[in-house]
């Protein structure tokens, strides 16, 4: 019979390791994943383990952390790395872990999971997003079809006319600026947002600067007096540009569009770039200077407790977020993997290299 256990780190790590053996680096993220994030640091490591006879068949990772909901401070919970053994799926063990998530915290954010895994939360009460979507600037065409994508471009900047950008003064720099800028910064703009994760000093040194693996550049704009004004995180891989988080004012389409404006000119040789986002003043922004909005729509699931909240607070719980896409687990795993497989590659040309001697 499968039984939910607590999580002995001894006895259960390499098992919940093994499956995941499809993801290679897995085990040299785990400890900045799970371990070192602000969150766990204060509440500790709390996952889901469900197993059989001392065999680990499920597993449902979780990130405490810090929000604004409704504008107010709260803890929540992100559920990542949800898996289930091959030869126990579709026997009840997602939903036995999902029942057990849901007494660890009254509130869950899931980002960027599977279709399979968003029928299961959908059933579970879970709400759904409708505010993310993905917008891309092709620049140097590759296809047929990324020549047609550029005359959708062109349209789209045609129809969304720009805002005249923030006079800002702006700078790149593979390290954050100062904390004490970030938390002045955060703590001048928090009461902009309605629902959002804390974006403070120490969330951002550990999601961006502390990453094992990615390389993330941090686009600053300040104003006449060196104030920071807002800050981007940009991810830079083969020619691709990623804005995958901002943090500044919840209203300024001037400042948003300086900082979409400092992110072309800084990545100017890019072949595209890209933003997922749930902001409506970033996607105007980025329409006007090109961008094309996919048809697909992210992922980002969230449930509210009906023992902690109101049925309209449950039924709108996905509503009014600020989301980016460096929210999701999904490009902490994206990043690490590129950089993974880069490594590979250089690993097996130098082997070859010298092979060849």
């Amino acid at each position: 019979m499968v039984e939910i256990k607590p999580y002995e780190d001894a006895r259960h790590r390499e098992q919940v390791l093994n499956l995941f053996s499809d993801v290679a680096f897995k085990s040299d993220i785990w400890n900045y994943q799970f371990l070192e994030n602000p969150g766990a640091s204060e509440y500790g490591f709390n996952p889901v383990i469900a197993e059989e006879y001392g065999r680990v068949v499920g597993f449902n990772g979780v990130v405490p952390v810090s929000i604004l909901w409704s504008g107010q401070p709260a803890r929540a919970m992100w559920s990542c790395d949800f898996k289930v053994a091959e030869d126990y799926r579709g026997q009840g063990v997602g939903r036995l872990i999902k029942e057990e998530l849901a007494r660890r915290s009254s509130l869950f954010m899931s980002f960027g999971i599977s279709p399979v895994a968003a029928i299961v939360l959908k059933k579970m009460g879970w709400h759904s997003s409708n505010d993310l979507h993905f917008l891309r600037k092709i620049k140097k065409p590759r296809t047929g079809r990324d020549c047609a994508l550029m005359i959708l471009q062109l349209a789209t900047q045609l129809f969304n006319p720009t805002v005249r950008p923030a006079v800002m003064v702006p700078s790149i720099s593979s390290c954050l600026p100062p904390g004490e800028d970030i938390d002045q910064l955060w703590s001048s703009v928090a009461k902009g947002y309605g629902k959002t994760v804390v974006r403070d000093a120490s969330y951002l040194k550990w999601r961006y600067q502390q990453h094992p693996f990615a390389s993330y550049q941090f686009v600053s704009l300040r104003d006449s007096n060196g104030q920071l004004q807002a800050l981007g995180v940009v991810r830079a891989e083969c020619s691709q540009v990623r804005w995958v988080d901002y943090l500044g004012p919840a209203q300024g389409p001037a400042l948003k569009g300086a900082m979409v404006k400092a992110i072309l000119s800084g990545w100017a040789d890019a072949a595209s770039y890209s933003v997922m986002t749930s902001d409506r003043e970033i996607k105007q922004a980025m329409k006007a200077y090109g961008f094309y909005q996919g048809r697909e729509q992210p992922r980002f699931y969230v449930w509210a407790s009906p023992d902690q909240f109101s049925s309209q607070d449950c039924e709108h719980c996905a509503s009014d977020w600020f989301v980016m896409g460096g929210d999701s687990d999904g490009e902490l795993l994206q990043s690490a993997r590129e950089t993974w497989n880069e490594r590979i590659k250089d690993k097996e040309d130098g082997e070859c290299r010298l092979k060849n001697l």
